[in-house]
C-alpha cells in the first residue's frame, strides 16, 4: 500500500513540474514579429485599405545613422474585411503583424459613415490587440494619410499622436480621447451615443510626408485634432465646433483643465480665465409626462489673462467678473445642447442613461424612440456656479488705465 501511494507522489510531482515547464509553447521570436503601433482604416472601392505603421528596431538604437532610414514603417493592403488585409500584409512584409501594443485606430469619414461596428468587431474579437488604444476619425483626409506623416516630436509618428490626444484632452476640453473600451460601452449601453474626436493635416501634405518636414523649425504640414463628431448609433452624422465640443466635455465630466475667454464686462476687451476643477451633476426628472434635465455645473478657474479696463482689487469689479464668467459657461452648455437636440438626435450626453437608473418603467416606453424624445421633447435647464480665486502673481492690468 505504502508503494502505491509512493508512485502516486511522484506521479503527481511530475504532473505538477510538467505544467510548470510548459509556459513558453506558444512563443514567437521578436525577430520573427512586427509592433504595430498604429493602424488606419480607409474605404476605397469598395473594400477595407488596412494601413498599419511598425517600428524598425535598426533605426531606434542610440548609436543610429540618422538619415538612413525612417525609424517607422507603413504597410497597406486592401481587402473585403479588415482580418484578410491584415493578413494579406503579410505578402509584402517578411514579419508577422503583432498588435497587442497598438496605441491608436484612426478611420476615415467614409468606414464611420457606414459604421463603425464592424471594424470594432474584429478589434475586439482578436486574442492579440488589447483594447486600451485610443480612436479618431480623420477628417478631410485619409486615415492612410495621417500615418505616413512625419511628425515632429517623435520619431514614431504613432506615438506623437497618442501622445498628443492624451495631453490634448487634459489641457483642451474641446478634444475628447475616447478609448475603444469607452465606445464598445456606449454603443452596447441604451441612452447614450458616442463620440469621436477628429484629426486632419494642415499644410502641404505631400512634403509633410518626407523627413524634410522636420529638419527645420517651422514645418511644411502638421496634424490638428479638431472638433467632435457625433454618431448615432454607431454611424457619424455631423461635427461639433470648438465651443459646442467644450460644452459637451464639461456636461460630461470630462475637463481636467482648460482656459477660455470672456468679454469684459464694461468694455470691449477680454480676459482669460483656466478652468482647473468642473463638476456637472445631473438630475433626471419627469413633469407632465416629459422628461426633463437639471445640469448643475459647479468649477474653479483662476484669471489667465486681464485686459479689462477695471480695478480688478476692488471687489465688485471681480465679482462682476465672476459673473460673466458663469453666463459664459453657461450659454456654451446651453448652445451646445440645443445645437446637437436639434441637429442630430443623437443623445451624446447620455440624458437617457440616467432615466433608465431613475425611472426604468418609463424608461421601456422611451427605449425605442428615444432619439425622437430626446429631439422632441426633452427640456433642459442649465445652472451654473462657478468661482474665480486667483489672479496670478500681478492684480491689474499692465496697459495704461485711461
Amino acid at each position: 500500500m505504502n508503494a502505491f501511494k509512493r508512485i502516486g507522489a511522484v506521479i503527481t510531482a511530475i504532473l505538477i513540474i510538467i505544467m510548470f515547464l510548459s509556459g513558453c509553447w506558444n512563443r514567437r521570436e521578436l525577430n520573427a514579429i512586427s509592433v504595430v503601433l498604429a493602424m488606419g482604416i480607409d474605404w476605397v472601392d469598395n473594400q477595407y485599405e488596412i494601413t498599419v505603421q511598425v517600428s524598425d528596431p535598426s533605426q531606434m538604437s542610440i548609436n543610429r545613422s540618422t538619415g538612413q532610414r525612417s525609424p517607422a514603417i507603413n504597410f497597406s493592403e486592401r481587402a473585403p474585411t479588415i482580418f484578410e488585409a491584415i493578413r494579406k500584409i503579410t505578402t509584402k512584409a517578411s514579419r508577422r503583424m503583432y498588435l497587442s501594443h497598438m496605441r491608436i485606430v484612426i478611420i476615415d469619414e467614409v468606414v464611420a459613415e457606414r459604421g463603425i461596428r464592424n471594424p470594432l468587431d474584429f478589434l475586439f474579437r482578436d486574442h492579440e490587440v488589447r483594447p486600451d488604444f485610443y480612436m479618431a476619425i480623420a477628417k478631410g483626409c485619409s486615415a492612410k494619410d495621417i500615418l505616413a506623416f512625419v511628425t515632429p516630436m517623435e520619431v514614431l509618428p504613432a506615438m506623437d499622436l497618442y501622445k498628443s490626444l492624451k495631453v490634448s484632452e487634459h489641457a483642451w476640453a474641446p478634444t475628447s480621447a475616447v478609448n475603444v473600451v469607452d465606445m464598445m460601452q456606449k454603443l452596447t449601453k441604451d441612452g447614450i451615443d458616442p463620440v469621436l474626436t477628429g484629426i486632419t493635416l494642415i499644410g502641404n501634405r505631400k512634403k509633410g510626408m518626407k523627413m524634410d518636414n522636420v529638419k527645420q523649425p517651422a514645418s511644411y504640414a502638421e496634424y490638428k485634432y479638431t472638433g467632435i463628431g457625433v454618431l448615432l448609433d454607431d454611424r457619424i452624422v455631423g461635427w461639433l465646433n470648438e465651443s459646442k465640443s467644450k460644452g459637451y466635455s464639461y456636461i460630461t465630466n470630462n475637463v481636467h483643465n482648460t482656459v477660455s475667454h470672456i468679454s469684459c464686462p464694461n468694455s470691449k476687451e477680454n480676459f482669460v480665465i483656466e478652468v482647473y476643477k468642473s463638476k456637472a451633476k445631473i438630475t433626471p426628472s419627469i413633469k407632465n409626462g416629459n422628461p426633463f434635465i437639471k445640469v448643475e455645473l459647479r468649477s474653479e478657474a483662476n484669471i489667465g489673462e486681464y485686459h479689462c479696463q477695471a480695478d480688478l482689487a476692488d471687489e465688485q469689479i471681480f465679482n462682476q467678473l465672476q459673473e460673466a464668467a458663469r453666463q459664459e459657461q453657461k450659454k456654451t452648455l446651453e448652445d451646445s445642447i440645443a445645437y446637437v437636440q436639434q441637429k442630430f438626435g443623437a443623445d451624446i450626453f447620455g440624458f437617457g442613461e440616467y432615466f433608465h437608473e431613475k425611472y426604468p418603467r418609463q424608461w421601456q416606453a422611451w427605449k425605442m424612440v428615444w432619439p425622437e424624445v430626446f429631439k422632441n421633447e426633452l427640456k433642459v435647464e442649465v445652472i451654473v456656479k462657478s468661482e474665480l480665486h486667483k489672479t496670478g502673481k500681478i492684480i491689474n492690468t499692465i496697459h495704461r488705465q485711461p
